[in-house]
């Protein structure tokens, strides 16, 4: 069972800087390495590869897809799935004006066999299409102890527990956990017992910005001291608010990266006991180089939007604290007024708004989680996807919402309310370095560029790699005879406490004839060798590669402290 801490919140002193690399601790960096040029199958004909402050940043080109696509779900009077609509049943309005369908398919997840296919010793990989057939429809169940009491995380631990003793065949699930940082508790699995063993370990945290501060007057008997004490507690109590959402926003991207390429309708069913990430915003800010932490929320804010979208992530928030009495009833109250508002009904609010702008249902104010659980995991039973490429211009980052309608009596939709129309991700170098800095401290692999690590071997000192990135996830452009791609490549020591010991990165410039491009896809794989001077203490080298022109982020972990792999013949 992996379990591994995002380190990304370490230092908190990081956590408020708008230019994450900037901030970060001198460490021993290996030496720039000037162009090389290799040929042959070694490199699948990469010609050129340039590295370290030699290499001439080109801003990208930006490729982007104005495909909208809509999950839906349809259910009748009596909350049984409708499996027989057509195209010519839905009407979709965006911003109130129809929009013509371009693309529709059904997608059903139906029982299949486990997936068996491993990975050869010393390979790692981030492909999920090796069991993407046994993937579709996948579930993520995150466990959040940054942001629910420890009281309340006892319950919502043994109601997840009930859950998964009652698996489905058809059920894909993974389990994550949100402490300090996030863990793998158990990537995707069909097996009861993987899952229940990985939550029983799990011991759970105590959420001190929950638990620990206490608001109040301070009563010291100095007036001067008083307001200096008060003002100090109101200060600590803001910044651990929004360390906390940070923290949590962090983590909602780093999944929808991670569950990209699986097919299929992707739940993420949120069990806290607070919500401090809302969607109720009309717009998503235009990023800017800019310092400030209003700016560093926002940069950590697109992204995530961005990835959400990207992954078609439905988002099912659950209040792990159940049943709530109103607050009005409590034993302080001296009378019991008729208001219904006050900081439950805010979160219930906020809860609803994220669920109907990502596509999933919130689910409060209940005490049976195992029933919430599992209504959210038949969501993906059966699912219309309708696409369409909107009629407007207007990609400024403002939300639009959508309208869909169906033309038959009695049946009830389930969709994503509207979308953030985002313009191109920013062509700033700046932008790429932070999306990978991000990516650094995420044990969550990213998806959305296919790579597999292969460790050659290994020497006092040194370790020989070779990554195998998908030629297709790539974007490659013709220029007479010859394929042009560019990658901007990452590698991150860590160690203990996922300390980052040093990073070296480069910039691989790919030119291949069109019979070496072939040849790569068919073998779904251009080949980069890389050479890397290990650093004293590191147990885990983090690789991760962005393709400049679609911004596609990959990333793999490869674990160090193990036997070292047999030299290359």
């Amino acid at each position: 069972m992996l379990q591994r801490r995002l380190g990304g919140i370490k230092p908190p002193l990081l956590l408020f800087s708008a230019r994450f690399e900037s901030k970060l601790p001198d460490v021993p960096r290996a030496k720039p390495k000037r162009e090389i040029l290799c040929a042959g199958l070694a490199c699948l004909a990469l010609l050129g590869q340039m590295r370290g402050a030699d290499a001439q940043q080109v801003p990208p080109l930006r490729v982007t897809t104005r495909l909208v696509q809509v999950h839906v779900i349809a259910q009748d009077k009596q909350g049984e799935l409708v499996q027989d609509l057509t195209r010519q049943d839905f009407v979709l309005l965006d911003e109130g004006r129809e929009q013509p369908l371009s693309t529709f398919n059904v997608e059903s997840h139906t029982p299949s066999s486990p997936c068996l296919e491993t990975l050869a010793p010393n390979t790692f990989s981030n492909r999920m299409e090796r069991c993407l057939d046994d993937l579709g429809g996948a579930t993520v169940i995150l466990f959040d102890a940054l942001n629910t009491r420890l009281t309340d995380q006892a319950y919502a631990r043994q109601q997840i527990i009930k859950f998964l003793e009652h698996l489905q065949p058809q059920d894909r699930v993974a389990l994550y956990a949100l402490g300090q940082g996030p863990l793998i508790l158990q990537d995707f699995a069909s097996s009861p017992g993987l899952l229940l063993r990985a939550l029983t370990e799990y011991k759970g945290g105590l959420a001190a910005s929950l638990d620990t501060f206490v608001a109040g007057d301070a009563e010291t008997g100095i007036g001067q001291f008083n307001t200096w004490m008060d003002e100090l507690q109101k200060n600590l109590y803001e910044y651990a608010g929004q360390d906390r959402a940070l923290r949590t926003i962090r983590v909602l991207a780093a999944i929808a990266n991670h569950v990209e390429r699986i097919p299929g309708r992707k739940n993420l069913i949120w069990v806290s006991g607070s919500f401090p990430v809302g969607f109720e915003r009309n717009s998503v800010p235009t990023l800017e180089k800019i310092a400030g932490d209003r700016a560093l929320f926002d940069s950590e804010f697109d992204r995530a939007v961005r990835a959400l979208d990207q992954a078609r992530l439905a988002i099912y928030p659950l209040d792990a604290r159940g049943l709530m009495a109103p607050r009005q009833y409590g034993a302080d109250r001296a009378s019991i007024g008729l208001d219904p508002s006050g900081t439950d009904s805010a979160t219930f609010l906020d809860m609803q708004m994220l669920a109907k702008r990502t596509g999933g249902r919130a689910f409060f104010n209940d005490n049976d989680l195992v029933g919430a659980l599992r209504r959210a995991a038949d969501d993906s039973r059966l699912v219309y996807v309708l696409g369409y490429y909107p009629t407007h211009n207007e990609w400024s980052g403002k939300f639009r919402r959508i309208r869909i309608q169906v033309k038959r009596p009695d049946v009830r939709l389930w969709y994503r309310q509207g979308y953030f129309a985002q313009p191109q991700e920013p062509a700033g170098t700046w932008y790429g370095q932070s999306v990978l800095n991000s990516a650094i401290w995420s044990p969550l692999s990213a998806t959305g560029l296919g790579m597999t690590v292969r460790v050659l071997g290994t020497r006092a000192g040194a370790l020989d790699l070779e990554l195998l990135i998908d030629p297709q996830d790539i974007a490659f452009q013709a220029q007479n005879d010859v394929m042009e791609g560019k990658l901007d490549v990452k590698l991150a020591q860590l160690g203990r406490d996922d300390r980052l010991l040093g990073t070296t990165s480069h910039v691989a410039s790919l030119r291949l004839t069109r019979a070496q491009y072939e040849q790569a896809v068919e073998r779904k794989a251009v080949i980069l060798p890389e050479h890397l001077e290990e650093v004293a203490g590191v147990t885990l080298l983090r690789v991760m590669a962005r393709d400049f022109r679609s911004n596609a982020l990959g990333s793999v972990s490869v674990p160090l402290n193990r036997p070292p792999a047999p030299p290359r013949p």
